[in-house]
């Protein structure tokens, strides 16, 4: 029969084998999130389409919301994105010069219309389909699918850090060595969380 610090060791391994593809895109996706005020791996999206003339900037938001949902700005809303844009879009008319509405939203949309011609330009500058569908899951909330799996995650990666107790013996085991590491690795987060 496996004595219990065997078992650990063997659950740690199997365990860190299996969480190795999600922890490398928390890993990465933390990362990009890290440095989104630097724009690391954003692109220029940009889309144009001819709406109806003279709309007021009162009613401008709920049309923009029509022209995305009928998909004609595409190429800067994906269809997975509509619902979010529905639910939170809200246009902010900054500056009209001469007939030409420019209105700017989170996210760095800006959306540019011309009231004489109906010409609209849309421009957003975000990260390819591929990586905001991991950031997406990096910032999942409670109504999504993968805010279980977060947490089943959290789990895992709680039982990883404690059991790691268990896995070596000796001199390098946590006894020793360990415990001065892991007092070191609670020092910097200290640290950070003051100069934070």
């Amino acid at each position: 029969m496996k004595s219990f610090s065997s078992t650990i060791r063997s659950l740690h391994r199997d365990l860190g084998y299996f969480v190795i593809g999600l922890t490398l895109i928390y890993a990465l996706s933390g990362i990009v999130l890290s440095g989104r005020g630097l724009g690391w791996l954003e692109q220029d999206f940009k889309s144009q389409a001819v709406v109806e003339q003279n709309i007021s900037k009162e009613q401008f938001n709920k049309m923009f919301i029509k022209t995305v949902l009928d998909g004609k700005v595409s190429e800067v809303f994906p269809e997975d994105s509509y619902d979010s844009v529905k639910e939170h879009l809200r246009l902010k008319l900054v500056k009209n010069e001469n007939g030409i509405l420019h209105f700017k939203a989170w996210r760095k949309l800006n959306v540019k219309y011309e009231e004489n011609t109906g010409n609209l330009d849309v421009s957003y500058r975000g990260y390819p389909m591929a990586i905001e569908i991991f950031i997406k899951a990096h910032k999942a909330n409670h109504e999504g699918a993968w805010f279980y799996l977060a947490i089943i995650y959290s789990v895992i990666l709680s039982f990883l850090a404690i059991s790691s107790f268990w896995m070596v013996k000796g001199k390098n085991g946590f006894r020793k060595r360990g415990v001065y590491l892991m007092l070191a690795g609670f020092a910097v987060v200290a640290c950070f969380l003051f100069l934070g």
